[in-house]
């Protein structure tokens, strides 16, 4: 635990964006067992005697923060001993983290007896391994890169207090476990640099090179080689690292920058020699359930499975590529696959928990966790309810919901507090995204000609859908809610079907436009009829449901249709399959793969790991 003693400090009062500080001091230890504590903004690496002890900070909130408690004793010897601390603060507030000024508390405990803590008189300085105040933009999600050179480290200046909250708790989740080191492997192709890890990984740069004069090397690293080499620079975007050497042979490991990446290209001098470069490694502790399956299902669960691994970090993430930000919809897919796919289940207890902290000021919740002032999705925020009541189901725990009821039950009545006259709920107003899946009609982008109120057939449905399983919850937790679904439920019929057709309109601006998603989303609630259910299924005219949301379709046609199983498992291996037989190691964003989103396509995403819940369920 920290020394009650220890104080927020850094290494001047006036920090800037992507300043490295260096913090250093030597203790005695002739004990049994020697325990270091910290908790930094934005990042840490501390090393004892010379060697990594730990890195990777849990970003936490304004109102509070998460310590790292290390057992250091193997590292240690009988003696003088080192620990040197390096503190990245990155200056920016992105999609993973909340900037709240630049600090690190510390403590080091020997036998339980405190031999150090961090306070005014610790000595500090810059780390010029590092490149100082030159922010980088990644993306707007990821924020900066973070850049090495070949300076040195002194911690020859006394600290200053900063003032932080001293809510500090314990990590509320495992640390990532190392893996063997993966070397690229040189490809042949005219004019560059290209390094094959052979399929998806997710880990920290590790470069060793030669050059004849000091120079600036940049690694690109991506997940495709669609043009010919690594696409780093996408629009806003730069999905590249530099290392400056002064030349000679240079070895570097970037442990504040964790990359997801299937093919790294390097920038260098043509002199350079790469002695070797890969990726370290490193995923969330999970013990692996195994399932029979053989043929192409077992190649599609065994990729799912992976997915899913490469998607857990500190918490869950949508794609460990370009964002690495936990949304509430991406975890609820990713959720509902451990409880079939993983042993333990306490990760999808602490990210539920961790989620129902970032409220926004009307109740709720944030876009991405921590986060603060994005554009929300109320969508995703009606959904969570039904992550929790999913938790409860496979796992019996309904001590979470003492933790998460004031924010579900914040989320449904404020939804609650909208029903119209119609028994129905319009989008909401800015900042609000009014997204529900990467679709026409549906992906929150209105056209020119749109104006006025719109209402939304997905987000009623949702909310029906949620309102009955918190209700459930509540019965649990004696907690008093209420609403009238059927209200709601017919004003969705009045306003969206169509009973010529037998299916439901996208949105009150979209007549005569239908969704595969909106209409599966219907029948979940108890709408529509057997032409509903065919349309699902079969009618060309709906806009088909994206990977995100194909279990809702799934899950309708389980509900109606009592040769389900087989629909649902061609529809799996026709899509599935095409990814894997266009060399997928683990599965896309989108079916559309690299080439959406402007060529920013992600290839890897957690969301789509979906076929791994449903082959357990249909077995």
């Amino acid at each position: 635990m920290l020394d009650p003693r220890a104080k927020w400090i850094w290494i001047n009062s006036d920090p800037q964006k992507c300043e490295y500080a260096f913090f250093s001091d030597k203790f005695n230890f002739y004990g049994e067992r020697a325990t270091f504590t910290v908790a930094a903004e934005t990042d840490y690496i501390l090393y004892v005697n010379g060697r990594l002890a730990s890195f990777g900070q849990f970003a936490g909130y304004p109102f509070e923060k998460y310590f790292d408690e290390i057992d250091i004793t193997y590292l240690c010897k009988q003696g003088v001993n080192s620990v040197e601390l390096t503190v990245r603060y990155e200056g920016v507030s992105c999609a993973t983290h909340i900037d709240d000024g630049a600090g690190v508390i510390f403590s080091l405990d020997i036998d339980g007896k405190n031999i150090l803590y961090s306070r005014e008189n610790t000595l500090g300085g810059y780390d010029n391994r590092y490149v100082q105040h030159a922010p980088r933009r990644i993306s707007p999600q990821l924020g900066h890169t973070s850049d090495m050179a070949c300076g040195k480290a002194i911690a020859d200046n006394q600290c200053v207090e900063v003032s932080k909250t001293y809510n500090i708790k314990p990590r509320p989740v495992k640390k990532t476990v190392k893996g063997e080191f993966i070397e690229g492997k040189p490809l042949s192709i005219e004019g560059h640099k290209i390094f094959d890890l052979g399929r998806e990984e997710c880990g920290y740069v590790s470069l060793k090179i030669k050059t004849s004069a000091p120079a600036t090397v940049k690694v690109a690293y991506g997940e495709h080689i669609a043009d010919g080499c690594v696409r780093y620079i996408i629009d806003n975007r730069d999905f590249s690292v530099n290392f400056e050497t002064d030349g000679g042979t240079r070895e570097f490991t970037q442990y504040f920058l964790r990359v997801a990446a299937r093919y790294l290209e390097v920038f260098a001098p043509d002199d350079a020699e790469i002695l070797s470069i890969g990726v370290i490694p490193y995923l969330y502790p999970q013990i692996e359930k195994p399932f029979p399956l053989d043929g192409l299902d077992k190649r599609i669960y065994d990729t799912c499975m992976r997915t899913l691994r490469l998607c857990m970090n500190n918490h869950y993430e949508d794609c460990p590529w370009r964002e690495q930000a936990m949304y509430v919809l991406d975890s609820r897919n990713q959720m509902l696959c451990g409880y079939y796919a993983f042993e333990d289940t306490s990760f999808q207890r602490a990210n539920l928990v961790f989620i129902s902290k970032g409220v926004r000021p009307d109740g709720l919740l944030e876009l991405t966790y921590p986060a603060k002032n994005t554009p929300a999705i109320p969508f995703f925020s009606v959904m969570y309810p039904v992550a929790v009541y999913e938790y409860v189901k496979y796992t019996g725990d309904k001590s979470i919901l003492d933790e998460v009821m004031p924010t579900m039950l914040g989320i449904m009545n404020k939804m609650k507090g909208r029903i119209d006259a119609r028994g129905l709920i319009p989008d909401l107003e800015a900042p609000y995204w009014n997204f529900h899946e990467w679709s026409d009609g549906n992906n929150g982008v209105r056209r020119p000609d749109e104006t006025g109120e719109i209402t939304h057939l997905i987000l009623n449905c949702a909310f029906v859908y949620s309102a009955v399983r918190f209700k459930k919850l509540c019965a649990m937790s004696g907690v008093e809610f209420d609403v009238d679904t059927d209200a709601i439920k017919a004003g969705i019929s009045e306003e969206f079907f169509n009973p010529d057709e037998g299916i439901f309109s996208t949105s009150t601006s979209r007549r005569g436009s239908y969704s595969q998603l909106g209409n599966a989303f219907a029948l979940l609630i108890g709408l529509g009829d057997w032409r509903t259910l065919e349309a699902v299924k079969n009618d060309k005219r709906l806009t088909p449901a994206t990977l995100s949301m194909l279990g809702y379709v799934y899950d309708a046609i389980i509900a109606g249709d009592p040769d389900h199983k087989k629909y649902i498992l061609a529809d799996i291996r026709k899509k599935y399959g095409y990814m894997l037989d266009c060399g997928a190691t683990s599965f896309w964003e989108t079916i559309i793969g690299e080439a959406d989103f402007g060529r920013a396509g992600s290839l890897c995403h957690g969301w789509s790991a979906m076929p791994l819940y449903y082959y357990n369920i249909l077995k």
